[in-house]
């Protein structure tokens, strides 16, 4: 299944960079985890979103006013019957190879997403193409499923080229993942376990200001802080992403940093796997989340947010405001432990052959998931349930809770661009549904859902659902986060995207 980044593409040319007025200086920004694949269908993970954001580009982008404007595409012709529309493409436009973009690259960016065997956490945003056909080498007509009043928004995806690849299978173990080539403003010229090095694209027509860009892997959050305080000196940085809330007293009155304030579709949950014995027992799943205090936990090890009672967060149109997040309650839940035959031996309780002593992965990356998990364990133990962790790293994290399914908890984010599409995470056939959920009224809401063509109901079956997965607790959904970024005032003209932050970097200006 897996297919071959080609072997010809000369690397001189991806490192290649053609004479450019972008500065020689380098805007140097740490991260919590190394990203997983700069392969667009596998950036799955916050790190490599942001990194492949300033590599690719899509067909349109949202500016700063969030409005749709030309990318890779320059004009677009919505069809009469709203079944469909025709971009026309930008002409000029070179690969970092040195190979020209044509439409024939963008017909084969949809058809690997949309082959059965390509599989990824957002195949669904292709869902709604039933054709696509290159006219020539710079027009190309897309046909919908069902009329689309504005279609050119969902164009935003990130084209890849045809000639990189053999097949329109694609897997995550593709080499293309660790060498990358796009037409956006930067290029990879390293990628190590400890950095990503970009240099600009001379040719880009959204021309940058900084000439490097280098992505250091800090998985020490208090690391970064220090790092960023001292963003002056050649061996601080001039960006941390994610300001945690006890650190943002460090900076408000800072004269070198401000902080940016800035919004994600993001929420965090802890996950149950549905296979793993006492876990498929829905006292049991209920009793645990009764026992966490959320908010506890929030204001300890990570400050402001909203404690959530399902997928969406509370900016969501699908948030189900009639629905009430579980005020935590030990007594109750250790009661319906006890009524449910789980009794006390040694140090936890047990039922028959199921004992309620768990195996909780964790990706020792994300720092923050340490004492998050110390507070969890705690709870939990007064009511006779027994969590051990297991640190992992981020590989082998995803390997063994993602594809090998080898755990009984976990904790972890889930980030989405626009709103939540979660039809992957709880549909029986979801192809990121890890935990082995199966609830048939949760697959009918989400078949009903994609398959309707009015949004007004098909808010109607999300709130539904939000209803349905806060009652069932495939996860326990814990909260969404107010984020701030803390920015050298040495960089200028920065302007944050909400999702993939970096995508109005080319304007900004790091000065001496």
């Amino acid at each position: 299944m897996m297919h071959r980044f080609i072997a010809s593409l000369a690397m001189g040319c991806l490192l290649a960079v053609a004479a450019s007025p972008a500065s020689a200086q380098t805007f140097r920004y740490p991260e919590d985890a190394r990203p997983s694949s700069l392969l667009p269908f596998f950036a799955e993970d916050m790190s490599a979103v942001r990194m492949v954001e300033l590599i690719f580009d899509g067909l349109v982008l949202q500016n700063k006013r969030g409005d749709i404007e030309g990318s890779l595409a320059t004009s677009w012709k919505r069809d009469p019957d709203n079944m469909g529309i025709t971009f026309v493409l930008r002409e000029g436009v070179k690969w970092h190879d040195g190979q020209p973009f044509t439409a024939d690259d963008v017909v084969f960016t949809v058809k690997a997403a949309q082959d059965k065997k390509t599989v990824f956490n957002a195949k669904s945003k292709y869902r709604f193409i039933r054709d696509v056909q290159a006219s020539g080498q710079f027009q190309v007509h897309f046909s919908f499923d069902r009329p689309i009043a504005e279609p050119e928004e969902r164009f935003t995806f990130k084209i890849m080229p045809k000639h990189a690849f053999t097949s329109t299978t694609i897997t995550r173990k593709d080499r293309f993942g660790r060498k990358p080539i796009g037409t956006g403003p930067y290029q990879v010229s390293k990628f190590s376990l400890r950095s990503v090095t970009l240099e600009v694209n001379g040719s880009h027509w959204r021309q940058p200001r900084v000439g490097q860009v280098l992505m250091q892997h800090t998985p020490d959050k208090s690391a970064q802080i220090n790092l960023l305080q001292y963003s002056g000196g050649k061996a601080g940085v001039q960006a941390v992403i994610f300001v945690p809330p006890k650190n943002i007293a460090i900076f408000e009155n800072s004269d070198s940093v401000v902080l940016e304030p800035y919004h994600t579709v993001s929420w965090w949950y802890m996950a149950y796997n549905h296979e793993s014995g006492a876990l498929k027992d829905p006292v049991v799943r209920e009793a645990i989340a009764l026992a966490i205090n959320r908010e506890e936990l929030l204001e300890a090890h990570l400050g402001r947010g909203d404690i959530l009672g399902g997928p969406f967060t509370e900016s969501s149109p699908f948030y189900n405001f009639e629905v009430t997040p579980r005020e935590p309650d030990v007594e109750r839940a250790a009661q319906m432990l006890e009524d449910a035959g789980y009794k006390m031996k040694g140090d936890s309780r047990k039922k028959g052959r199921n004992k309620l002593d768990f195996k909780f992965v964790l990706d020792k990356e994300l720092t923050s998931n340490q004492p998050l998990f110390l507070g969890i364990q705690a709870q939990l133990k007064k009511i006779g349930v027994i969590v051990r962790p297991q640190y992992v790293d981020h590989a082998r994290y995803r390997e063994q809770v993602f594809t090998s399914k080898k755990f009984d908890l976990t904790l972890n984010v889930w980030s989405f661009k626009d709103v939540e599409d979660v039809y992957p995470l709880f549909h029986s056939q979801g192809v990121m549904n890890f935990i082995g959920y199966n609830n048939a009224q949760v697959d009918t809401l989400l078949d009903t859902a994609k398959a309707t063509r009015d949004y007004k109901q098909y808010k109607e079956y999300m709130k539904k659902l939000h209803a349905e997965l806060n009652r069932d607790l495939p996860y326990f959904f814990l909260w969404s986060l107010d984020i701030y970024s803390g920015i050298s005032k040495r960089v200028r003209n920065v302007m944050v995207s909400p999702y993939s932050y970096f995508t109005f970097f080319p304007g900004w200006e790091l000065m001496q």
